[in-house]
């Protein structure tokens, strides 16, 4: 059945998109809980919804095109949607909407080109590729499938072909290791759990399937049901702790909390600042040093992460002292704010004290841009 791509498919497209990441909110935050910050579905849920109101006024404008349609919600997705997936999935649309133009009626060629545009767009700006345990590992399949089964059949079973491929390639992120985005701090601990995001871009394929079928479309949607691969561990009792030394007070406190916020559990590792002087001034002092070691020992070492290079001599001369009183104090050699952040993550989910260096040392080759 050929179906025109219209302002109608697309209205229905967005439709059925926010009803399925409403009804998949929490399976979507479940498996961002075990690798991520435990939002994602949350933040689509609450972008979508929101985009209601985008949607209906350029329904309701005279003479919106799908190009329009999909440029505005991609807009309102990039300004509402937290964390990475703003900039992501408002590309993906905005991008998409740049291709199909100002056509009422959107070839189907035109579609394929979108999505290829889309995704190539997406893996500029996350510098992410197939197998990196991304969004990429659904998008990718996708479009290239619809491409090759547009060539011998309908737009209606192109987008079949592209939302089968896509829910293929997110169970596919299953065993992998990430190499993007905030799973790939957990190093080998991010195998074994389905991508977030790889997920809720199948959801969004498919939606562009099931919108070439009106009486469909407007079905009940009902959040899937599986083996659970994204649950978060369990606490962890007894774990590496991490200290962080800075020349400011301030900079030490607002990093550790940055740090506790981003492991996405709340019994995170201990994460214990000693900035400035116990006067409040700037500089690094032995006493606070001393003190943040003993409350962050649970036993299982301490690593300790400076930011410039005297504070690195104040631990090493404590260490050579003697005076501190874990067992186990290593030095990282890290930036200080990655490095803090994926020590206390590899920590909270049990890392060992080697795991944890590893984790960053890793740090020190993340790129930016």
């Amino acid at each position: 059945m050929t179906v025109p791509l219209d302002l109608a498919f697309f209205l229905r497209f967005l439709d059925r998109a926010t009803r399925v990441i409403v009804a998949e909110a929490a399976r979507l935050t479940d498996l961002d809980a075990a690798i991520g910050d435990a939002d994602h579905g949350a933040n689509l849920k609450r972008g979508f919804t929101t985009a209601e109101a985008v949607t209906a006024e350029a329904a309701a404008a005279p003479g919106t095109t799908p190009g329009a349609l999909l440029t505005a919600v991609g807009a309102h997705l990039t300004n509402t949607v937290g964390g990475a997936s703003g900039p992501l999935y408002g590309t993906v649309l905005r991008r998409m909407g740049k291709i199909l133009g100002d056509d009422p009626v959107v070839p189907p060629e035109t579609l394929g080109r979108a999505l290829a545009a889309a995704v190539a767009s997406v893996r500029r700006l996350g510098d992410s590729a197939p197998g990196d345990k991304t969004m990429v590992d659904a998008l990718q399949p996708a479009a290239d499938a619809y491409a090759a089964a547009l060539e011998g059949g309908d737009v209606t079973e192109a987008l079949a072909a592209a939302a089968h491929a896509a829910r293929e390639g997110a169970a596919a992120t299953v065993p992998m290791r990430a190499r993007r985005g905030r799973a790939s701090y957990l190093g080998e601990r991010s195998i074994g759990h389905q991508d977030p995001g790889a997920t809720s871009s199948a959801l969004l394929v498919t939606a562009l399937y099931e919108a070439t079928d009106p009486e469909a479309c407007a079905a009940p949607v009902a959040a899937a049901t599986g083996p659970a691969t994204g649950a978060a561990p369990e606490p962890v009792a007894g774990r590496v702790g991490v200290v962080l030394v800075s020349h400011s007070r301030e900079v030490a406190a607002a990093t550790a909390a940055l740090a506790r916020a981003l492991t996405g559990t709340g019994d995170p590792a201990p994460a214990v600042p000693a900035g400035g002087l116990p006067d409040g001034g700037v500089g690094t002092s032995a006493e606070l040093v001393r003190g943040a070691v003993a409350e962050a020992d649970q036993g299982k070492g301490v690593v300790v992460l400076c930011d410039m290079g005297s504070a690195v001599l104040t631990v090493k001369a404590l260490l050579t002292e003697g005076t501190l009183s874990a067992a186990d104090v290593r030095i990282a050699d890290a930036p200080f704010v990655e490095g803090a952040v994926t020590a206390l993550v590899t920590a909270s989910a049990g890392g060992d004290m080697a795991a944890v260096l590893a984790a960053t040392d890793d740090a020190r080759t993340y790129r930016k841009l």
